[in-house]
This record gives C-alpha cells, structure tokens and sequence, in this order.
C-alpha cells in the first residue's frame, strides 16, 4: 500500500474510484452472462430432453410395428413351404412366385420397408427387379451383422448397402433367425427400411432440430442433415456420459468443440437419439445482453468519471489549499489568510493550522527573547569569567619561582598542572581523542606519584590505533582518583592498571586497582550509587551521550582491590557523538 503515500490525494481518490466503477460493472457483467448462460443451457435441455423423450418412444413404437411384420410374414405357410422345400421343381417354382407376388405386395403396400431379403439353403432364381431377393444362407455366415442375430432371435442390424436396379442403395436392415422344429437355422428374414422414411420422421417432429440416430456402434442410421458426420471423439464423449449417467436417468448432455449436445437412449433397439445444437446459436442470446450490459456500463462509467472528476476536485481542494499554504509558509511572515466558511472536517483543519501558526508565532517570540537573555548572560559570563592565558602565566611564573629557590618537586608538579589544565580546557571541547584523555591521566598520576612516592605505581596500556577514538572528557580519571584517594587511604602500597581492550564495536576500559575495593556496588540503570560526585558525573555524561549503548560496571576483585570495566562505542567523527547527545 506504499503508492497511497507517495501520489497526490487527487489521484488516487479519482483512480481508486475509477478502478472501483470498472471492476464493478465487469464483475456484474460476467455474473450475468454466466448466470444466463446456465440457466439457457438448464432450460435448454430440460426441453430438448422431454422433447427427445417423446421422440424416442414415437420412434420405437414404429419401429416395433416392423418387428411384428417380420414375426408375422415368418409364420406364413407359404414361406414356410419356400424355406423348408418342395418334393418336385414343379412345387418349388410355384411356391417361390407365390412367396414372391406375397412379400412384393406387402413391400409396395408399406411405403416404408424398402425391400425383403430372404436366406434359404436353396434360394430360386434371383429376380432383381422383384423388392423381394433370395440369397444362399450360407452367404449370410460371411456378413458382419451375422454375429448380431448369433446372440438373439431378432434384431436390428443397423445401416447396410443392398443391390437394386438402380445400384446399391442403403437401408436400414431388421433381421430374424427362422429355425426348424430342432432348433437348426433354417432361414434369415430381413426387412430393409427405406433410410429416407426415418429420416421423414426424425424431421416430421422437427425440421429446425438437428437429430441424429446412431446404432449401437456409433453408426449414424438416420439424421435430418444428410452430410452430418459424428466422428470418433464425439461418439466416445456421448459413451462415457451415458456410463456416468448410469441407468438412473436415460438423457444425458455432453459438450463437443462448438457443439452442445443432448442425447437419449431407444433401449428396445439399442439405438441413441441425439439433438445437436451450435453453442454458438445457444448462448446467443446471452452474448446480446452480455454486449447491451456493456454497453450501459461504459455509458454509466463515463457519467461517473465525470462525477468523479468533480467530486474529487471538490473534496481535494481544500486539503491542496492547505498543503501549499504550510509548504510556502515562513515563520516570519504574516499569518497567512485561510477559508472560515468551511463546517466540516476541512473547516477543523483550518482551524487548527491556524492555531498552530499562532502558537508557531508566539513560541518564535519566545525563543528569540531567551535567545536574547542567554546572550546576555553568555557576555556576563565572559565578562566575568577568568582568562585561562592569566592561569598559565600565573602558573609559569611559581614554577620559575620554585626552581630559583630549587624546590624542584613543586616545578614539576606546577608544569603537569598546567599541562593538565590545557587539555582539560580542550579549547572548550568536550569531546576529545582517546590520545588526549590518556596524556591528562598521565599528568594526573604523575602529579600523585610525586606527592606519593614509591608508594604509587602504574601501567597504563593503549593499543594502536585506538588512541585516534574519541571520548567524552575526563571520562577515567574520576576513577583513578577514587582509586588513589579511597583505594590506598590506609598507606598501602597502590597499583593501578589501565588497558583499553578494542572489541567489535566498542572500547572496554579497565581501570584495575588493588587497594580496599569499593564497599557498597548497587548498579541500576548503569549508574552507580558509589564513589564521589566526579564518578556519579561520568555516569550521567555517558548515558547523555550514547544511552544504553554505553554501560560502567563496578567490581571487587577476588585477589583484592576495585575493578572498573568502562564500555563504550567506538567513535571516529566527533561531531557524531554532539549530535547524538542534543
């Protein structure tokens, strides 16, 4: 969410809004075409389901009507006699032009059976211009649909090609085993339907639907498009629907490349009635209303830019008011004039800029007249205040004045004490190199080793480099005081060690001594509770300085005497740590 901190209020009030409009209306689009879709493909098929339903059993029952016409024109005595033989070739002419004269009457009676076919183990003579033909029954053990009949009495054979006058034609063909009193197959009758009578039913119910009749090979029997080929993948589709549909319900649907299709099954023959419709043509009514929706919503997206252009500029412009008013506006000019006609929360904000100015202004007064004070007693001060050249030459002068009377011990003492003083004064720094902080220890001990004598000895070790450091001042010898002046007040020999160990990140300093230790260690919040006012204020400097990041501890040692671990920061700029400490 960082781009809500980084454009203007205008922008992201009027994208965000805009953004907010267009993923509305789309997704109320897509809801609606995908509603509308389901619920045409539902409606949809729940009618071309009833409607197949329908359809299926008005197929069935005519097509069961040209079952019982087999079961009736194979009980009939004459084609019994045919069949079974004539004791003279007298007998047998006749019997097969009666049979013939017969079946050819009910062929052109029925508009519907395009001709009869009849195997027999010794067929008469063919007549091809008869609707009737006679076949050796042999001949019919080498077709494809033999193995059908094999398995049940009857059946339909699906689609066949048959000889005629004008050709081979195709048919669709029902078969019927005839069988002597012993069970021995004696003959095949087959009824061969005119193709283009299915077809005038299935188109009869409706010549708008595209039907399609597929036999239980996946052949297609009959369709009201006569150049609709099904194709593998689809029938293998309308398969595996029918396996997952299970025996529950006889109607399934299944979706094919551009096509939706709903398909029925006719289980007295085995047969499958599909209706296939373009998906196309299907949701086409939705896709009008899905263009209609869009159409409105980029008319209403329009109107609402609009809408928000001005909403947002209105609501945008007091806050861009007020933002380049606090931009330009300096402390020194004149309270800059706002809008007092604002009730809102616009109206608060104005309100309470300008009253920020006016505590801005008088709080600028104020400073500038402590400013003004503190000047003045700045100079008082140094007016005041006694000049460190005097010091020095105060200093020089008892020294020369000790070495004329061969006080040699004062001279020295007079010469660290001026040393000391001129790095204790640092040119008015309070920052200063480790370098610098060790030489003012140095003079420091040097002035007590004169005043102690043997009695006093130190080792003061300073790796390289760490000399360049710096520190606050007079950080160590508040220390080494209280070592000198508590540590050793019962006239033992003292020893005091200082080492600077360089870490990390840090400097440890230790300061170790082996004098009486301290008697009370309280630490809390790095500060200590012992020691004098000198230690208490190293404390408190180095907490101003780098808070928690520095810490001075204080312990007794088990051999005797005080140890004092100092940590601090390693600092290389000075500046670094005066700003740190403001």
């Amino acid at each position: 969410m960082k781009f809500y901190k980084q454009y203007r209020i205008r922008h992201l009030l009027f994208g965000s809004f805009f953004l907010f409009m267009v993923l509305i209306f789309g997704v109320v689009i897509y809801v609606s075409y995908q509603y509308s879709v389901h619920e045409i493909i539902e409606t949809t098929t729940e009618y071309q389901e009833k409607n197949l339903n329908l359809l299926s059993e008005d197929l069935e029952s005519k097509l069961s009507t040209f079952e019982g016409y087999s079961i009736v024109l194979s009980r009939q005595q004459i084609y019994r006699d045919v069949i079974g033989g004539s004791n003279t070739q007298f007998g047998r002419t006749s019997s097969t032009q009666s049979l013939t004269l017969d079946f050819s009457n009910i062929v052109y009676s029925v508009p519907a059976i395009h001709s009869i076919e009849i195997f027999l183990n010794a067929p008469p003579i063919d007549n091809i211009q008869y609707p009737v033909r006679y076949y050796p029954l042999t001949d019919s053990y080498e077709e494809d649909w033999f193995s059908t009949l094999n398995d049940e009495t009857s059946s339909w054979l699906g689609s066949r090609m048959v000889d005629t006058i004008a050709g081979e034609k195709p048919v669709i063909s029902f078969g019927r085993h005839v069988n002597t009193s012993r069970g021995l197959l004696q003959s095949v009758l087959i009824i061969n339907l005119d193709p283009y009578t299915l077809q005038g039913w299935l188109m009869g119910f409706s010549d708008e639907s595209n039907l399609v009749l597929l036999d239980n090979n996946g052949n297609v029997i009959s369709s009201t498009n006569s150049f609709f080929d099904i194709g593998d993948t689809l029938y293998q589709k309308v398969v595996e629907a029918k396996e997952k549909q299970g025996e529950a319900k006889s109607t399934y649907h299944v979706r094919h490349q551009e096509d939706f299709i709903v398909a029925t099954a006719i289980d007295s023959v085995d047969w499958t009635l599909m209706e296939i419709t373009p998906y196309d043509d299907l949701i086409a009514g939705s896709r009008r209303m899905t263009w209609t929706l869009i159409a409105i919503g980029i008319f209403s997206i329009m109107l609402a830019l609009v809408g928000t252009l001005f909403l947002t500029r209105s609501v945008t412009k007091p806050v861009v008011h007020l933002a380049n008013v606090m931009e330009n506006y300096q402390i020194n000019q004149p309270k800059p004039q706002l809008p007092d006609d604002y009730k809102n929360e616009f109206g608060q904000l104005y309100r309470g800029f300008d009253d920020l100015i006016s505590r801005a202004q008088t709080l600028y007064k104020s400073l500038n007249e402590q400013n003004r004070r503190q000047r003045e007693a700045e100079i008082k001060a140094l007016q005041a205040n006694i000049n460190p050249h005097f010091l020095y030459n105060t200093l020089d002068q008892l020294n020369w004045i000790a070495i004329e009377r061969g006080d040699n011990d004062m001279s020295k003492m007079l010469e660290l004490l001026g040393k000391m003083l001129r790095v204790g004064l640092s040119k008015g720094e309070s920052i200063i190199t480790v370098e610098d902080e060790i030489k003012y220890l140095q003079y420091y001990l040097q002035i007590q080793k004169i005043q102690l004598e043997d009695r006093l000895e130190y080792i003061i070790h300073v790796p390289k480099f760490t000399d360049r450091f710096f520190i606050p001042k007079l950080t160590l010898q508040p220390f080494v005081e209280n070592a000198i002046i508590h540590g050793f007040q019962d006239g033992r020999y003292g020893k005091v060690d200082i080492h600077i160990v360089e870490e990390e990140e840090h400097l440890l300093i230790q300061v170790l001594d082996n004098g009486v230790g301290f008697q009370t260690i309280t630490p809390h919040k790095n500060k200590l509770n012992t020691g004098g006012y000198g230690i208490r204020n190293v404390n408190e400097r180095l907490d101003v300085y780098f808070g928690k990041e520095a810490s001075v501890n204080v312990v007794n040692r088990a051999e005797g005497g005080a140890a004092v671990l100092i940590r601090i920061p390693k600092v290389r700029d000075r500046d670094s740590i005066q700003h740190t400490s403001l």
